[in-house]
């Protein structure tokens, strides 16, 4: 399976200063961008041409090995648009009240990426980072890195990287993550909401 390099600071700092409630700067985070990003693999700089933040860079820098060599198959434009528009990000062992960014952009190349995450007081975080491969009516197809670090149990590290689906059950208003014991037994619910108007 591809592994996304670390994308740049984007992923440091937008859930380090998310979880802060801090209001993420355009400034600073290119440079960032710039000096996390040192690997010997050959590097691709996406230019993003919409996003579903306005509080990122309008670049991105991955391995060029990491991008899907397929353009991800729209199959609902209802769809894509929940996606773009979504609400954010929950683990129910992080909490349901307030949710972590979510970020989905389309590259120029068409390409569409995600990242997203959630943090607690105590340490406990999840992050998702890689590439939208698939959009239905009622699912998307993640072909990226799911990680849970210290939570519900400090030690808890869970770390794959592979296909993951997505789907809104039940006319609910977020997407779940259909495969829940994927790492060590316990049920992890992981959660993408998008607004009610758009079941």
């Amino acid at each position: 399976m591809r592994r996304l390099s670390r994308l740049c600071a984007i992923i440091v700092s937008f859930w380090t200063l998310a979880f802060a409630h801090s209001v993420l700067a355009q400034d600073g985070m290119g440079e960032r961008a710039q000096t996390i990003v040192s690997s010997e693999l050959p590097l691709t700089q996406l230019n993003i041409i919409r996003s579903s933040r306005t509080d990122v860079p309008g670049t991105v820098t991955v391995e060029t090995a990491e991008i899907p060599e397929n353009l991800p198959r729209i199959l609902d434009e209802k769809g894509a648009e929940r996606l773009i528009r979504n609400e954010g990000i929950t683990l129910q062992w992080i909490g349901w009240e307030e949710r972590g960014p979510a970020w989905v952009a389309v590259a120029d190349t068409g390409h569409w990426l995600l990242m997203a995450g959630q943090g607690d007081a105590q340490g406990g975080t999840l992050d998702l980072e890689g590439f939208i491969t698939e959009i239905g009516s009622d699912h998307f197809i993640f072909e990226g890195t799911i990680k849970v670090l210290g939570t519900p149990d400090e030690e808890r590290l869970c770390n794959a990287t592979k296909q993951w689906r997505f789907a809104v059950t039940q006319g609910r208003s977020y997407y779940r993550l259909r495969e829940f014991e994927w790492c060590d037994g316990l049920t992890d619910y992981i959660d993408i909401y998008f607004p009610p108007s758009l079941r």
